[in-house]
């Protein structure tokens, strides 16, 4: 009786260990694909450029995660255990989407201030132009020439500010605004200033 009863303990132990190993021994390969799913996900959403401190906070997050699958992969059988590896892919999932979300969020509102600036640079570019039909074409007239080339430059400037947006580089289309706006109201100063010059008057002066 004891015989049979020892027997049992040893053939229950035994399975219970198999199932340990088996149960413990599975790498959670779905998870890992998960994880990688969502840190893509989140890069072509434009992380990378509008939340890249949460994007690089993920793939850091990321890179704990598969550690501690490497470190659980060397580990011996009995002792392997992916309960910590798996928890963490599944935060790094669910921060992947937060990120994903963010950027996009993000890079609509670059793209709503690209635009705006675009219109105001290209409002700054006509009024140059405006002012530049009553440039004098005395005295001044060489000065005149080399801000119409300015002012030729500034329109071509226009049209490259659209294309970044287009290919939806709205960092760098803000940017670019930023600075044709800076410029236009340059040259409309100096158009200004030759007209004051043709009429006697100081540079500056409109009395």
């Amino acid at each position: 009786m004891r015989a049979m009863l020892s027997q049992r303990i040893v053939v229950g132990m035994a399975g219970v260990a198999t199932t340990l190993l088996i149960g413990c021994a599975q790498p959670p390969t779905e998870q890992l694909g998960a994880a990688q799913n969502a840190v893509d996900v989140a890069k072509v959403a434009g992380a990378t450029e509008y939340a890249k401190e949460d994007f690089t906070a993920l793939e850091q997050q990321f890179a704990l995660a598969k550690d501690e699958l490497s470190k659980q992969e060397k580990a011996l059988s009995i002792f392997r255990s992916y309960t910590d590896a798996d928890k963490m892919l599944i935060k790094v999932v669910e921060a992947g989407g937060h990120v994903a979300a963010k950027a996009a969020q993000n890079k609509e509102a670059a793209k709503t201030a690209a635009v705006a600036l675009e219109k105001e640079a290209q409002q700054v570019v006509a009024s140059a132009k405006v002012l530049m039909a009553k440039a004098p074409t005395g005295k001044e007239r060489a000065a005149v020439e080399t801000i119409k080339q300015d002012l030729s430059g500034l329109e071509t400037s226009v049209g490259a500010v659209h294309q970044l947006i287009e290919k939806g580089d709205y960092v760098g289309a803000e940017i670019q605004a930023k600075a044709l706006k800076e410029k236009g109201a340059a040259v409309s100063g100096e158009i200004q200033n030759a007209i004051d010059k043709a009429k006697g008057k100081k540079p500056g002066s409109r009395g």
